[in-house]
């Protein structure tokens, strides 16, 4: 993968959690025994993180010392480097653009190959005017955004990174409420009724307009050559959740997991999954929070119940049908979650699952009939 073209100092890290603790600069300034100037040098990355100021840091900000240590250390490596390779910098970012994928799917106009014009139009896709300004806004790369990967595929950052601006950009002119986290948890269940619509192009704008009425901005995109997203949550700056699917997989029981996943981690974690700029809280637990949206996820889809009903049954498609009319799901979706639970093999039972298909619309896809 192409080495990143800017460097984040550790200040615009330290500024962002000040913002999302609401702990104001003086106050820190003062734990860590620093002048107003010698704080403004450490933000702007004038001034290195020593180990004193790193283990300030982790008791007022979160995370770790080594943490903070390591961050600075980054920091001067990136900024060492890009002097260094100052003249190819522009040619290296525009070479890690997916420009392929983003001119199948209009995000950039086609037939552009001039280099300054083609670096302007993935900077207006970005909604920025100049290199400088992308690395600042776009400093923490695919970090930015918390998403759910395969971990047995590479993915591909800026490809990533590509695929949430598309998804930004869906909702930006959207007019939503103040987001009710209640009415939001309380009308989940009832969403997976959706399911019984075969497409996407039906059931989609049903599934954007119950959820913007609560004040979550719900939104789909492919992906990008080389992203291997599923899905992304996150809060933006008004404080309303997004949550962004991309149709990994083409099937209904991936698109439908994906979504009560994402949903699980605003219910549950909110801002403690993600801060109000997108980017992860350090010091989070991961791995116990991907685990609770799974079973968030499983538990409105596939009850609890009734997966004891159908362990005492034959896993033939009959029971399965069945089970699915009392779950308020389609077929495939029991399949699917059975699949997971490895109760089925991956290879068995797909003929119940509907399948979907890209074509012009790059963010609506079609049903394979």
């Amino acid at each position: 993968m192409t080495e990143p073209n800017w460097s984040s100092p550790p200040g615009e890290t330290i500024v962002r959690l000040m913002s999302s603790k609401e702990i104001d600069a003086v106050e820190l300034a003062d734990a860590m025994g620093l002048s107003e100037g010698d704080f403004d040098s450490l933000i702007t990355g004038q001034r290195r993180v020593t180990e004193g100021d790193a283990a300030v840091l982790a008791a007022n900000l979160g995370s770790t010392a080594r943490f903070w240590l390591a961050r600075d250390a980054a920091y001067v490596v990136d900024r060492a480097r890009l002097d260094e390779n100052s003249q190819d910098s522009e040619a290296s970012w525009l070479e890690s653009m997916p420009t392929s994928s983003m001119r199948k799917y209009g995000w950039l106009p086609k037939g552009i190959r001039a280099p300054d014009r083609l670096k302007h139009e993935i900077l207006g896709f970005f909604g920025c005017t100049t290199l400088q300004e992308w690395g600042q806004r776009y400093s923490s790369g695919v970090g930015a955004v918390a998403f759910r990967t395969s971990v047995t595929l590479e993915s591909d950052g800026m490809a990533t990174l590509v695929w949430l601006r598309a998804g930004e950009l869906a909702i930006a002119d959207r007019d939503l409420p103040k987001f009710d986290r209640t009415a939001f948890e309380k009308m989940l269940p009832g969403l997976k009724k959706l399911s019984a619509f075969k497409r996407p192009s039906v059931f989609l704008p049903r599934l954007i307009e119950a959820c913007r009425a609560v004040g979550v901005a719900v939104a789909t995109a492919r992906t990008p050559d080389g992203c291997r997203a599923s899905g992304a949550s996150w809060f933006d700056r008004g404080g309303n959740p997004v949550i962004l699917l991309s149709f990994r997989h083409m099937a209904e029981d991936h698109f439908w997991f994906t979504f009560f996943h994402e949903a699980g981690h605003v219910v549950l974690h909110g801002k403690n999954h993600i801060d109000g700029d997108g980017g992860q809280v350090m010091g989070t637990d991961v791995e116990k929070q991907e685990r609770e949206a799974n079973e968030f996820a499983q538990d409105i889809l596939f009850p609890a119940d009734l997966r004891e009903e159908l362990n005492d049954l034959a896993i033939r498609p009959k029971a399965i049908i069945a089970i699915a009319r009392e779950a308020d799901v389609t077929p495939g979706i029991i399949v699917g979650q059975l699949q997971r639970a490895r109760a089925v093999d991956h290879s068995k039972l797909n003929f119940l699952k509907r399948r979907y298909r890209w074509n012009e619309d790059a963010h609506v896809p079609d049903l394979i009939d």
